[in-house]
Protein backbone atom coordinates (compact mmCIF):
# COMPACT_ATOMS: atom_id res chain seq x y z
CA UNK A 1 0.00 0.00 0.00
CA UNK A 2 2.82 2.40 0.95
CA UNK A 3 4.67 1.57 -2.29
CA UNK A 4 1.51 2.35 -4.27
CA UNK A 5 1.12 5.72 -2.50
CA UNK A 6 4.77 6.63 -3.18
CA UNK A 7 4.37 5.62 -6.84
CA UNK A 8 1.28 7.86 -7.13
CA UNK A 9 3.10 10.83 -5.58
CA UNK A 10 6.07 10.34 -7.95
CA UNK A 11 3.72 10.12 -10.96
CA UNK A 12 1.98 13.33 -9.90
CA UNK A 13 5.30 15.16 -9.42
CA UNK A 14 6.57 13.99 -12.80
CA UNK A 15 3.40 15.20 -14.48
CA UNK A 16 3.55 18.57 -12.72
CA UNK A 17 7.05 19.28 -13.96
CA UNK A 18 6.55 17.89 -17.48
CA UNK A 19 5.66 20.38 -20.14
CA UNK A 20 2.00 20.72 -20.98
CA UNK A 21 2.80 19.88 -24.61
CA UNK A 22 4.55 16.64 -23.68
CA UNK A 23 1.77 15.55 -21.35
CA UNK A 24 -0.91 16.36 -23.89
CA UNK A 25 0.93 14.54 -26.70
CA UNK A 26 1.72 11.47 -24.56
CA UNK A 27 -1.89 11.29 -23.35
CA UNK A 28 -3.27 11.58 -26.87
CA UNK A 29 -0.90 8.89 -28.16
CA UNK A 30 -1.75 6.62 -25.24
CA UNK A 31 -5.50 6.98 -25.77
CA UNK A 32 -5.16 6.46 -29.52
CA UNK A 33 -2.87 3.42 -29.43
CA UNK A 34 -3.83 1.64 -26.21
CA UNK A 35 -7.54 2.15 -25.60
CA UNK A 36 -10.89 2.06 -27.31
CA UNK A 37 -12.12 5.17 -25.47
CA UNK A 38 -10.22 7.86 -27.40
CA UNK A 39 -13.50 9.15 -28.88
CA UNK A 40 -14.66 10.09 -25.33
CA UNK A 41 -11.66 12.43 -24.98
CA UNK A 42 -11.04 13.50 -28.57
CA UNK A 43 -12.88 16.85 -28.51
CA UNK A 44 -11.49 17.83 -25.11
CA UNK A 45 -7.92 17.01 -26.18
CA UNK A 46 -8.38 18.97 -29.41
CA UNK A 47 -9.67 21.96 -27.42
CA UNK A 48 -6.70 21.76 -25.02
CA UNK A 49 -4.27 21.66 -27.95
CA UNK A 50 -5.97 24.71 -29.48
CA UNK A 51 -5.70 26.60 -26.16
CA UNK A 52 -1.99 25.82 -25.97
CA UNK A 53 -1.38 26.88 -29.56
CA UNK A 54 -3.31 30.13 -29.08
CA UNK A 55 -1.62 31.00 -25.77
CA UNK A 56 1.99 29.93 -26.22
CA UNK A 57 3.34 32.61 -23.87
CA UNK A 58 0.50 32.70 -21.35
CA UNK A 59 1.85 30.79 -18.34
CA UNK A 60 -1.55 30.83 -16.61
CA UNK A 61 -3.25 29.09 -19.54
CA UNK A 62 -0.36 26.62 -19.86
CA UNK A 63 -0.68 25.82 -16.15
CA UNK A 64 -4.47 25.32 -16.50
CA UNK A 65 -4.05 23.02 -19.49
CA UNK A 66 -1.38 20.99 -17.72
CA UNK A 67 -3.70 20.65 -14.71
CA UNK A 68 -6.58 19.46 -16.92
CA UNK A 69 -4.38 16.90 -18.68
CA UNK A 70 -3.12 15.66 -15.31
CA UNK A 71 -6.76 15.18 -14.25
CA UNK A 72 -7.46 13.16 -17.41
CA UNK A 73 -4.43 11.00 -16.69
CA UNK A 74 -5.52 10.52 -13.06
CA UNK A 75 -8.95 9.44 -14.28
CA UNK A 76 -7.38 6.95 -16.70
CA UNK A 77 -5.22 5.47 -13.93
CA UNK A 78 -8.36 5.09 -11.75
CA UNK A 79 -9.92 3.18 -14.67
CA UNK A 80 -6.97 0.78 -14.52
CA UNK A 81 -4.82 2.08 -17.37
CA UNK A 82 -1.03 2.12 -16.99
CA UNK A 83 0.04 5.30 -18.75
CA UNK A 84 3.73 4.50 -18.39
CA UNK A 85 3.21 1.89 -21.08
CA UNK A 86 1.75 4.45 -23.45
CA UNK A 87 5.14 5.53 -24.67
CA UNK A 88 6.24 1.94 -25.33
CA UNK A 89 5.75 0.35 -28.72
CA UNK A 90 6.57 -2.84 -30.55
CA UNK A 91 7.94 -3.23 -34.06
CA UNK A 92 8.51 -6.36 -36.14
CA UNK A 93 11.61 -6.37 -38.33
CA UNK A 94 11.84 -9.45 -40.55
CA UNK A 95 14.35 -12.21 -39.85
CA UNK A 96 17.83 -12.22 -38.33
CA UNK A 97 20.54 -14.83 -37.94
CA UNK A 98 23.15 -15.37 -35.22
CA UNK A 99 25.06 -12.20 -36.12
CA UNK A 100 22.13 -10.36 -34.50
CA UNK A 101 24.03 -10.77 -31.21
CA UNK A 102 26.70 -8.39 -32.52
CA UNK A 103 23.91 -5.85 -33.16
CA UNK A 104 22.74 -6.06 -29.53
CA UNK A 105 19.87 -8.51 -30.04
CA UNK A 106 19.07 -11.32 -27.60
CA UNK A 107 17.21 -14.61 -28.05
CA UNK A 108 13.63 -15.12 -26.93
CA UNK A 109 11.16 -17.99 -27.20
CA UNK A 110 7.54 -16.99 -26.77
CA UNK A 111 4.49 -19.23 -26.31
CA UNK A 112 0.99 -17.94 -27.02
CA UNK A 113 -1.37 -19.99 -24.86
CA UNK A 114 -4.95 -20.88 -25.73
CA UNK A 115 -6.18 -19.08 -22.60
CA UNK A 116 -4.83 -15.76 -23.94
CA UNK A 117 -1.74 -15.67 -21.74
CA UNK A 118 1.82 -15.69 -22.95
CA UNK A 119 4.96 -17.33 -21.58
CA UNK A 120 8.45 -16.35 -22.65
CA UNK A 121 12.05 -17.05 -21.84
CA UNK A 122 15.23 -15.25 -22.82
CA UNK A 123 18.85 -16.30 -22.55
CA UNK A 124 22.17 -17.04 -24.18
CA UNK A 125 21.28 -20.64 -25.15
CA UNK A 126 20.09 -21.34 -28.69
CA UNK A 127 16.38 -21.12 -29.46
CA UNK A 128 15.83 -24.90 -29.35
CA UNK A 129 17.35 -25.14 -25.85
CA UNK A 130 15.31 -22.15 -24.71
CA UNK A 131 12.18 -23.82 -26.12
CA UNK A 132 12.89 -26.98 -24.08
CA UNK A 133 13.43 -24.91 -20.92
CA UNK A 134 10.19 -22.98 -21.46
CA UNK A 135 8.29 -26.22 -22.17
CA UNK A 136 9.52 -27.61 -18.84
CA UNK A 137 8.67 -24.42 -16.95
CA UNK A 138 5.21 -24.21 -18.53
CA UNK A 139 4.49 -27.89 -17.80
CA UNK A 140 5.59 -27.46 -14.17
CA UNK A 141 2.83 -24.89 -13.60
CA UNK A 142 0.09 -27.25 -14.83
CA UNK A 143 -1.47 -28.04 -18.17
CA UNK A 144 -1.38 -25.21 -20.70
CA UNK A 145 -2.40 -25.63 -24.30
CA UNK A 146 0.07 -23.78 -26.52
CA UNK A 147 -1.49 -22.31 -29.65
CA UNK A 148 1.70 -20.80 -31.11
CA UNK A 149 5.45 -20.95 -30.47
CA UNK A 150 7.79 -18.26 -31.74
CA UNK A 151 11.58 -18.14 -31.91
CA UNK A 152 12.58 -14.49 -31.87
CA UNK A 153 15.39 -11.99 -31.56
CA UNK A 154 14.63 -8.90 -29.48
CA UNK A 155 16.19 -5.57 -28.61
CA UNK A 156 14.95 -2.32 -27.09
CA UNK A 157 15.58 0.70 -29.31
CA UNK A 158 14.71 3.68 -27.15
CA UNK A 159 11.19 2.74 -26.00
CA UNK A 160 10.41 0.48 -28.97
CA UNK A 161 10.74 -3.29 -28.60
CA UNK A 162 12.14 -4.66 -31.86
CA UNK A 163 11.22 -8.30 -32.56
CA UNK A 164 12.63 -10.34 -35.45
CA UNK A 165 12.18 -13.96 -36.45
CA UNK A 166 15.08 -16.36 -35.91
CA UNK A 167 16.27 -19.13 -38.25
CA UNK A 168 14.16 -21.60 -36.22
CA UNK A 169 11.00 -19.56 -36.95
CA UNK A 170 9.19 -20.44 -40.17
CA UNK A 171 7.88 -17.66 -42.37
CA UNK A 172 4.31 -18.92 -41.89
CA UNK A 173 4.74 -18.88 -38.10
CA UNK A 174 6.13 -15.34 -38.26
CA UNK A 175 3.19 -14.26 -40.43
CA UNK A 176 0.85 -15.71 -37.78
CA UNK A 177 2.75 -13.78 -35.14
CA UNK A 178 2.45 -10.60 -37.21
CA UNK A 179 -1.35 -11.12 -37.30
CA UNK A 180 -1.37 -11.63 -33.53
CA UNK A 181 0.65 -8.44 -32.99
CA UNK A 182 -1.75 -6.44 -35.17
CA UNK A 183 -4.70 -7.58 -33.07
CA UNK A 184 -3.16 -7.60 -29.59
CA UNK A 185 -0.32 -5.06 -29.81
CA UNK A 186 -1.08 -3.09 -26.62
CA UNK A 187 -1.63 -6.25 -24.56
CA UNK A 188 1.61 -7.77 -25.86
CA UNK A 189 3.57 -4.57 -25.16
CA UNK A 190 2.23 -4.61 -21.61
CA UNK A 191 3.22 -8.25 -21.10
CA UNK A 192 6.69 -7.77 -22.62
CA UNK A 193 7.43 -4.37 -21.07
CA UNK A 194 9.94 -5.90 -18.64
CA UNK A 195 11.71 -8.20 -21.12
CA UNK A 196 15.47 -7.68 -21.03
Amino acid sequence: METSRISTVLNNLTEYFSSAWTLLSDTTIFLTNNTKIFHHYENHLRELRHRLESNRNNHEVIHEVRKEVAEIRKSLRLQGYNLKLGSLDLKLEGFRNDDAIAQGFKRCVLFLLDDGNIQYITGMSNHIELDAALEARTAATGYHSISQKHYLWFKWRNRVLILSGAASESRDDFDNFRDYVEEYRSSLVRKLSTIC
